[in-house]
């Protein structure tokens, strides 16, 4: 005969089942249709709605997966592989209305990847792997700039429609009024060089942003905290492949050409006579995100 539960078990309470991943906000609605107007490429932030304009599906994966997942508004790009050259090249419009009001982040993040997935059907994972990289360094005559007065920046959160489109609204005015904490832009000058200019930004920031339009991922490795104005004038080349012939990362009206001997300095040279730092060939970690399958979208 079998011996009868101990008192010990029976009083012991039951293991608590996990509780359930919080559900993702749904889209009411959406279109997907092929762009109809090139030149314009960016919507206007408003609640409960997502409105991407003339984007390529490399841009969509890029903004869901990567800036809105990681909170990294300043990380210019990940490398993506894989999947077919349209990816790059067709461009979409995108309208989608929310269930209830769900934030920008949000919409912009998981809700996109939903969304994508459901209608391009893709599949992707992530990998890291070490890859060649610029290390940020300090370069021997020391670092040039000094840190902007605390307070003297307004922090945004961009996952807020009305912070998000301050910040838009001073980003297509490229201006630094009023302070936005980490506001950035690169603009072509003379059709040959670029400027860039960062706002109250980290040196972590600039390495994000100044990596993204880099033949290689950017670390900073100064170990300098604080933020800093950095305002930058170089001539694009082979390791700025982003900035060149006009790329979607500059002012479309002046595009940068192949640097010449009388366009201006490196970005490497510039690096070091303005803010006293190094960009040195190393190896680090790289992201990447890898397309295992995607299909064009029926128009609808």
């Amino acid at each position: 005969m079998g011996s009868a539960p101990s008192i010990r078990a029976q009083s012991e309470p039951a293991a608590l089942a996990p509780s359930a991943a919080p559900a993702i906000p749904k889209f009411e609605v959406a279109s997907i249709r092929p762009c109809r107007e090139p030149g314009r490429r960016r919507g206007s932030p408003s609640p409960g709605r997502l409105n991407a304009r003339c984007s390529t599906l490399a841009t969509l994966i890029q903004q869901a997966y990567f800036w809105y997942a990681n909170a990294r508004p300043n990380a210019v790009t990940v490398s993506i592989e894989g999947g077919p050259a349209w990816i790059h090249s067709d461009r979409y419009d995108i309208n989608a209305k929310a269930e209830g009001n769900p934030g920008r982040k949000m919409m912009n993040g998981l809700m996109l990847q939903a969304l994508i997935e459901d209608r391009f059907k893709l599949k992707l994972h992530h990998d890291t792997r070490e890859v060649p990289v610029y290390a940020l360094t300090v370069a021997k005559s020391g670092f040039k700039l000094r840190p902007v007065k605390e307070g003297n920046c307004i922090p945004i959160d961009s996952t807020k429609p009305s912070d998000a489109s301050k910040m838009q609204a001073a980003f297509l005015a490229r201006q630094a009024a009023p302070n936005f904490c980490g506001l950035a832009w690169i603009k072509g000058i003379d059709g040959r060089a670029v400027r860039l200019e960062m706002i109250a930004a980290s040196l972590a920031e600039l390495s994000d942003y100044l990596g993204g339009v880099m033949d290689r991922p950017l670390i900073d490795k100064t170990g300098i905290t604080g933020r800093f104005d950095f305002h930058l004038e170089f001539a694009p080349d082979e390791t700025t492949p982003r900035l060149l012939h006009g790329g979607d990362d500059l002012d479309a009206a002046s595009p940068a050409a192949f640097a010449d001997d009388s366009a201006g300095p490196s970005v490497f040279t510039a690096v070091q006579q303005r803010l006293g730092l190094k960009l040195e060939p190393a190896k680090g970690p790289g992201e990447f995100l890898v397309i295992d399958h995607v299909e064009r979208p029926s128009e609808n």
